[in-house]
């Protein structure tokens, strides 16, 4: 099939909400964009603390309670006056846990939501969709840590299982930690025998959680790493443990780390990060991971995308995500496939099409920009936009693209650091080849369709209909020229 004869999946769905009633957080976020990407249209949370106590009570604590409950009513005015009706609101562990936990939910439909109570199990489960969603292809475990639990689920690309839930949120964790390192390290055990999780997995081991990303935000910090999303961060097994070791036994802001280390970090979650680090080091050491990365998405994103049909999850989400994004820069994604079709002579292997297509998209977009922002901005888009689905050598390859198509091959040191050279350089080509159709064409469709970038032994040729023959310029040539030449083509 012809890029030019596929379907761009970029129709924005109605927004859709999702209320997340954890255990230290009550949270709404509203989603739009594509389904398979979605967008944050608006995030807000109240700190509950739902789950504080609860170990020694049994008892959700009324003045919780009540936090809750006036956060959940201004979220339902809000979806209401503006007219939102994808809701799905759901409770977790502090709700599941607690003896009054059946009053609070009765009362939380007094407000006009409808909660769903997750099971543990379901919460596990939920996380991992989130993750399989955001990671094609995932194959591992996935560790969602709450305030009142922590979900463990392995999964592979045909599906997850084994979840769990065990009480070791982030509010249990200093009751745990007060008898001293050993007890919490055979408490944490413990728990991981009696849920099946005892041994090795060798596998890569998928974060998710505020207090996971606050970790993942200091040891970017240390690492000098030059994006600043933590969603997709990864670290050895080896780096993760220096990390929480330094990390477990500081005041925050204090020891090994330094305060500067700590700098973007919610201030919430410092007095936590000593406890998130002594349960990731226990992990570290009964699970024996061989990577760390870090996931944005996990039980919200979950519950989002669980109507999407199986054939809809398929399609990767870096190239749903910047259709919609290009589309609104007023770049049609029908369009922007077509140059990559005229493109392909340039293209290299088939396994790279989604990421060239995208980053075609990407580079289009970018020449609507003013002509003294395009660079810049195009950096920008690259490297720093949530891009689910990018790894950090992607997002290289799609900012060498369209600094190629700025005429930049001279790439700035930051690429070098995240991709190959070898990898930057296909980028370039694939950028180079972007700009001779642009230069050519001005990526009219009727010219498209009429002509074709021919490679061969010879060299790189355009082929054209009689009537294009006046577009085909010595300057487009030397555009034509300079494409071979990158590469290592013949150059008539």
């Amino acid at each position: 099939m012809s890029l030019r004869d596929r379907p761009a999946s970029v129709a924005a769905s109605a927004p859709r909400a999702i209320i997340d009633i954890g255990s230290n957080t009550v949270r709404l976020v509203i989603y739009g964009g594509p389904p398979r990407a979605p967008v944050v249209l608006h995030n807000e949370k109240v700190t509950a603390r739902l789950g504080r106590g609860l170990a020694e009570t049994g008892l959700i604590a009324d003045k919780a309670a009540a936090q809750a409950l006036a956060a959940l009513a201004r979220y339902a005015a809000l979806l209401r006056i503006q007219g939102i009706k994808s809701v799905d609101a759901v409770a977790t562990a502090a709700v599941r846990d607690a003896a009054n936990g059946p009053e609070l939910m009765e009362r939380i439909r007094a407000l006009g939501l409808k909660p769903r109570l997750l099971s543990g199990e379901e919460e596990a489960l939920a996380s991992a969709h989130g993750v399989q969603a955001a990671f094609p292809g995932a194959h591992g475990v996935v560790a969602d840590l709450g305030g009142g639990s922590l979900e463990l689920v392995h999964v592979d690309p045909t599906g997850c299982e084994h979840g769990a839930s065990m009480p070791l949120g982030t509010l249990r964790l200093p009751a745990l930690r007060s008898s001293g390192p050993a007890a919490f390290r055979a408490a944490v055990r413990r728990h991981l025998s009696a849920a099946g999780w005892a041994g090795s997995q060798q596998q890569p081991l998928y974060l998710v959680g505020g207090s996971w990303r606050a970790l993942a935000r200091v040891a970017m910090q240390r690492d000098r790493w030059p994006l600043d999303d933590p969603h997709g961060y990864e670290l050895t097994a080896q780096s993760a443990a220096a990390l929480v070791k330094a990390l477990r036994a500081n005041k925050p802001g204090k020891g090994p780390a330094g305060a500067g280390a700590l700098a973007g970090v919610p201030a919430g979650r410092l007095a936590a990060m000593p406890d998130a680090a002594a349960l990731l080091e226990v992990l570290l050491q009964e699970l024996a991971p061989t990577r760390v990365v870090f996931s944005s998405w996990g039980l919200r994103e979950g519950v989002l995308l669980a109507g999407l049909e199986r054939t809809a999850l398929q399609e990767p989400p870096l190239l749903a995500g910047i259709a919609d994004f290009a589309a609104a820069r007023g770049t049609p994604p029908p369009l922007a496939r077509q140059v990559a079709d005229w493109t392909a002579p340039a293209a290299g292997e088939p396994a790279d099409e989604p990421l060239r297509i995208a980053a075609t998209m990407l580079a289009l977009a970018s020449f609507r920009a003013e002509p003294n922002r395009r660079v810049t901005e195009a950096l920008d888009w690259a490297l720093h936009k949530r891009w689910i689905g990018a790894s950090a050598q992607d997002r290289a390859m799609l900012a060498a693209t369209a600094l190629a198509n700025a005429g930049k091959t001279d790439l700035p040191p930051v690429l070098l650091q995240l991709a190959t050279p070898e990898r930057l350089r296909q980028a370039v080509g694939w950028g180079l080849a972007i700009r001779l159709c642009r230069k050519f064409s001005l990526c009219a469709v009727e010219v498209l369709e009429k002509s074709e970038l021919v490679r061969s032994a010879q060299g790189l040729h355009l082929s054209v209909t009689p009537d294009l023959a006046p577009l085909v310029t010595e300057s487009v040539n030397k555009h034509r020229r300079n494409l071979a030449q990158w590469l290592s083509l013949p150059c008539p």
